[in-house]
């Protein structure tokens, strides 16, 4: 798995990107496997700058 670059600098962790695959994979109803079979690099890139995305507006919330 490569690096993801997030918006605003720095890098999603290699946790924080199965992670973000995982709960992707629970929200469709597909296994994880699935999930990565039948997605792009591009896309699963996308799902984790998304997931990361999502936690941090949550904890500035906070």
């Amino acid at each position: 798995m490569s690096m993801v670059e997030l918006p605003g600098g720095g890098c999603a962790t290699e946790s924080e990107a199965l992670t973000a695959l995982a709960a992707e994979a629970k929200k469709r109803g597909i296994s994880y496997g699935n999930l990565i079979a039948s997605t792009s690099g591009w896309e699963q890139d996308e799902i984790i700058r998304d997931y990361c995305a999502s936690k941090r507006r949550n904890r500035r919330k906070k």
